[in-house]
């Protein structure tokens, strides 16, 4: 017919995608049943109000179904267990226990409510491709219409879905291992086939459908509203064109449909009826987490678990390369088995991660040159903490978690390139100091910008010794925790500044204006620039004073100065007169300038050093 050849269904189409949708087989009735196992074998209804929002399998033998008046319930079922779901405190913690599930073992997915998920497993089955043996492979579970059916598409999408059910069949005994909750998978090439053929075979089982029998498949639904997106009022507005079934939307004229619903509605419904979805999976909110685990029979070889380990951090860049996240720590899980007590036991370790082992390419996170083996050997001094290489040893299961994702940062994040004028600046982010830094090599520019030391000022080994480890020299050494970076930042910036006296610590709030300005023209302190700032009460242009015409130190652009926040102004005012003034009383005593640049300091708010926080 013409609209079939417009909506094109045939074996030729390339069917590249495998989706599965899980459900959880009666969500709400099922977590009753573990909380309380005695409910297991009666029949159980869980109200709201005045309805029974779901019920198991044993009531619904009895008549019992969602959405049906309690009263009604109880007249068919007089032994209906019934139990109060008006708090979802239960559900939602086994929901989220899913989600966690299935983002170890996937990474993203699209949840629906509580208890639906949509996988896009296609990624991770093309990777199997390349490793497998597909001769040695078969469907798990029952397949629509039949295996021939399958046969008809040359794509190659036969094969794909064979594993796509190996892969749901592993899911649904994990999901039962690991929760005791059963749940039902329809794998198909499209979300919304995925979703309508998972029904077929309810509960506890799962679902594969050939695609050259998408339009067979939709067409015996019968019922407009067995669609997924046609509601009641939807049906009632096709059903006044005379359409009463899904097959007779598949025969209605395209045009017909365009003038009740417009071109995109019509062609919307006219692509359901058939089978054709092209919506994609849309994750669920970025998740706080993205690991992988792998459990095997037992290993008791270091260099097995290496291998364990580089696999499974591959798969886990591939997990996170579209994230546009760079993750700050990793987590080790081993799961070591006992023969004399036959128990496991489950062990977990975690360090943190330096950004520079991460770069974004073309959209992509992926490592940078040998960042894989610097983690691999960190890993491995993780597993070594948990696992005694002088005893036997028994390893059932490996995991790599990656966490506490940040945003890749755009722009210079620098509160000097914010202050200064562009075609003056070249400098290095004090508020974010590059990892060679952190690995206690400052750059050249910052350090002949800064004074020599002296007595009075902090000595470096010192600091180091009582604080953290800044040597950096060895690669194998976990990276400080985030906590610790940021406080090493500090200590680094306290490195490069002056003191009148080891009591006063340094923050970056601290820093002189003229500090600021690293690798641009020296400073003229002697040539301030004039404007009226709204610090001003009276913006005469007279002499000035702190509550009439404000000065700015020299250098800096006077409309980015007026941008910033009137604490900022003051402080960085405070900071500015303070150095001019010591340069101009260059005579007087050291030891009295010191006490009063102390004094100074001491009256100073760290306004700078929150908006440091704040704007990094």
């Amino acid at each position: 017919m013409e609209q079939d050849e417009e909506f094109d269904i045939s074996s030729d189409q390339k069917h590249l995608n495998v989706i599965i949708h899980l459900d959880i087989d009666y969500f709400y009735a099922q977590v009753e049943e573990i909380l309380n196992p005695e409910l297991k074998n009666k029949p159980l209804g869980v109200r709201q109000g005045l309805s029974i929002v779901t019920c198991n399998y044993l009531a619904r033998e009895h008549g019992v179904g969602k959405w049906k008046p309690l009263k009604e319930c109880i007249e068919k079922c007089p032994e209906l267990v019934i139990v109060n779901g008006e708090d979802l405190t239960n559900y939602k913690v086994y929901s989220k226990r899913v989600s966690e599930l299935l983002h170890k073992m996937f990474g993203t997915t699209e949840r629906m409510g509580l208890d639906e998920h949509y996988i896009d497993i296609t990624k991770e089955i093309e990777r199997q491709l390349t490793e497998l043996d597909v001769n040695e492979h078969h469907f798990v579970g029952p397949i629509y219409p039949d295996e021939e059916t399958f046969n008809q598409c040359n794509c190659g999408c036969k094969t794909k879905l064979m594993l796509g059910t190996e892969i749901a069949d592993r899911v649904r005994k994990r999901l039962y291992e690991d929760l005791k909750l059963t749940c039902s998978i329809g794998i198909a090439h499209n979300k919304l086939l995925a979703k309508l053929v998972g029904t077929m075979n309810k509960p506890n089982n799962q679902t594969a459908l050939a695609p050259t029998a998408s339009k067979v498949f939709m067409a015996d639904l019968k019922n407009l509203r067995s669609i997924t997106g046609i509601g009641e009022k939807t049906a009632a507005r096709i059903q006044e064109l005379g359409i009463q079934t899904v097959a007779d939307l598949q025969d209605c004229d395209i045009q017909r449909l365009q003038k009740k619903f417009g071109i995109d509605m019509a062609t919307r419904l006219k692509e359901m009826s058939l089978g054709i979805d092209t919506s994609e999976i849309k994750a669920t909110g970025k998740p706080k987490t993205v690991g992988l685990e792998d459990s095997f029979r037992p290993i008791s070889i270091r260099s097995d678990a290496a291998e364990k380990f580089q696999a499974l951090l591959s798969r886990l860049m591939i997990q996170i390369q579209d994230d546009g996240r760079i993750p700050q720590s990793i987590k080790v899980t081993v799961r070591k088995y006992d023969p004399v007590k036959k128990n496991s036991i489950r062990e977990t370790k975690q360090c943190a991660l330096a950004p520079s082992l991460f770069r974004c390419v073309d959209g992509k996170i992926q490592l940078t040159e040998g960042a894989e083996q610097k983690i691999i050997k960190n890993v491995l001094m993780l597993f070594d903490r948990m696992v005694d290489l002088k005893q036997q040893f028994n390893i059932t299961l490996l995991g790599l978690c990656f966490s506490k994702f940040q945003e890749q940062k755009k722009g210079p994040g620098s509160i000097a390139n914010y202050l200064m004028k562009k075609q003056d600046v070249e400098v290095q982010s004090i508020t974010n100091l590059s990892n060679e830094t952190i690995n206690g090599s400052l750059s050249d520019s910052f350090r002949s910008k800064t004074a020599s030391p002296s007595s009075s000022l902090m000595d470096f080994e010192t600091l180091s010794n009582n604080s953290l480890d800044l040597s950096g020299s060895s690669e194998t050494e976990l990276e400080p925790s985030p906590k610790k970076r940021k406080k090493l930042n500090l200590l680094l910036v306290a490195r490069n500044r002056r003191y009148s006296s080891n009591d006063d610590i340094a923050s970056p709030s601290k820093l002189n204006v003229s500090d600021l300005h690293l690798n641009g023209t020296s400073m003229d302190t002697s040539t301030p620039t004039r404007i009226i700032s709204p610090l001003c009460k009276n913006p005469e242009p007279i002499a000035c004073s702190s509550t009439k015409q404000t000065e700015i130190p020299p250098n800096i652009d006077p409309s980015v100065w007026q941008e910033l926040p009137l604490e900022v102004q003051r402080e960085l005012m405070m900071n500015w007169q303070t150095t001019a003034s010591n340069a101009t009383n260059s005579t007087i005593p050291s030891s009295h300038h010191s006490k009063t640049r102390l004094s100074s300091t001491k009256t100073n708010n760290n306004t700078l050093h929150k908006y440091f926080v704040q704007n990094s």
